[in-house]
C-alpha cells in the first residue's frame, strides 16, 4: 500500500465503455486540488470499460484500473476495490454518475461539520425525474428496510457514501451480501459497532430508459432475498441456532395447535359451518374415523404436541439467551469471515 492520502474513490463499473473514460475526468475535474485517488474496478464488462478506464491512467491522472474476469456483484465490486485504497476516507460512487462527483466535496464537508463515521446520500424521490415504476419500488423497498431492521437511515441504497476508513476495516471481513442489498448489511453492521451515520440529500440525474432503469425482476427478486438473508443473520433468530431438530418442533407445535384447533372446532361444526365449507372441514377432522376415537384423538394429540412442542422451544429460547448473554458471536455480522 502507498502512502496514505485523504481520500480514495472506488468506481464499480459495468459495460461503461461508452461513458466511463469521460466519467474520470468529470470526477477529477470536481476533485481538483484535493488529495485523492481513482479505484475504478471493472465487474467482468464484456465492452471496453477496462481499456478506457486504463487510458486515464496512462495519461497520467490517479487511476487505478483494476479488472474482474466474471460479474461479481456491486458489493463484491466496492470490497475488492476497497483492498486498493490508501484514502484515510473512502467514498462510493456509482460509474454512471447520476450523481454527480461534486457531491463527493459535500459530504466530506458534511463529515467534518458533524464529526459522523460515515455519511451516506440520500435522494429525494419527489425532487428528481423518475419514472413512477421506480419510485414505487423505491418506496416499498425502504419501508421494508426500516420495517425489518428499524433503521433510521432514509435511504440504504443511494450510489454515494463516504467513510472513515476505520469503518470498512471493521465491518467489510464480516458481510457477506455481494449484490444489491449489500447497503444495509454494511450500514447495519457499521450502526451494531457504535459508528455514526448521518445522511446528505442529493439529486438524481436519470438518465436510465424503460420503467425501472437497471432494475430488473430478477434484480428486484434478489435484493428482497438478500435482505430477507441480512435479516435472519442480524436478528435474535440467529441466536437460536434454527438446525433441523428445532425446525421439526416448530412444526409439531404448530401442527399440535391446528389439531387441537380443529378438534375444539369440530363441538362447534353443526353450529358455525355450512354447506360446502362443512364438508371440507369434517374431512380436515377426520370425519372418517368413529365420532369417540376422532374427537379424542384430535384433542389429546393435540394438546400433546403444544405442550412437548413449547417444552422444547422453550428450551431453545433459554439457551439462545444464554448465549447472547455470554457474549457468544453468533450474529454473523459481527464475527469476522473464515478465510
Amino acid at each position: 500500500m502507498s502512502s496514505q492520502i485523504s481520500l480514495s474513490v472506488i468506481l464499480p463499473a459495468y459495460n461503461e465503455g461508452e461513458n466511463i473514460y469521460a466519467n474520470i475526468l468529470h470526477i477529477c475535474d470536481a476533485l481538483h486540488g484535493y488529495d485523492f485517488e481513482l479505484i475504478v474496478v471493472d465487474d467482468g464488462s464484456v465492452d471496453n470499460t477496462y481499456s478506457k478506464a486504463k487510458r486515464a491512467k496512462e495519461e497520467g491522472y490517479p487511476v487505478q484500473a483494476i479488472l474482474q474476469r466474471e460479474n461479481l456483484g456491486k458489493g463484491a465490486t466496492l470490497f475488492h476495490g476497497f483492498e486498493f485504497t490508501s484514502g484515510e476516507r473512502i467514498a462510493f460512487l456509482d460509474a454512471d454518475l447520476e450523481i454527480a462527483p461534486d457531491y463527493l466535496l459535500d459530504l466530506l464537508k458534511a463529515m467534518d461539520d458533524t464529526g459522523a463515521d460515515v455519511v451516506a446520500g440520500v435522494k429525494d424521490m419527489s425532487d428528481n425525474d423518475f419514472p413512477w415504476a421506480r419510485q414505487m419500488m423505491s418506496k416499498i423497498y425502504r419501508h421494508s428496510v426500516a420495517f425489518l431492521f428499524g433503521l433510521s437511515i432514509t435511504d440504504t441504497q443511494t450510489g454515494i457514501k463516504l467513510f472513515k476508513r476505520e469503518v470498512l476495516e471493521m465491518t467489510v471481513p464480516r458481510l457477506s451480501i455481494s449484490r444489491f442489498a449489500f447497503d444495509i448489511e454494511l450500514l447495519l453492521a457499521a450502526i451494531r459497532f457504535g459508528f455514526n451515520i448521518v445522511e446528505y440529500p442529493v439529486k438524481i440525474i436519470y438518465s436510465r430508459t424503460g420503467k425501472l432503469g437497471r432494475m430488473n425482476t430478477g434484480n428486484i427478486l434478489g435484493s428482497f432475498r438478500d435482505t430477507l438473508s441480512i435479516y435472519a443473520r442480524a436478528s435474535f433468530w440467529r441466536w437460536l441456532e434454527p438446525g433441523r431438530s428445532m425446525q421439526i418442533w416448530m412444526l409439531l407445535f404448530v401442527a399440535g395447535i391446528f389439531f387441537f384447533g380443529v378438534g375444539v372446532g369440530k363441538l362447534l361444526t353443526p353450529v358455525i359451518l355450512q354447506g360446502s365449507v362443512k364438508k371440507v372441514f369434517h374431512i380436515i377432522a377426520l370425519q372418517f374415523l368413529p365420532i369417540m376415537l376422532r374427537d379424542w384423538l384430535l384433542l389429546i394429540g393435540g394438546f400433546l404436541l403444544i405442550v412437548f412442542g413449547s417444552i422444547q422451544l422453550n428450551k431453545k429460547l433459554l439457551e439462545a439467551f444464554v448465549r447472547r448473554d455470554r457474549g457468544d458471536d453468533l450474529a454473523g455480522i459481527f464475527r469476522k469471515k473464515d478465510k
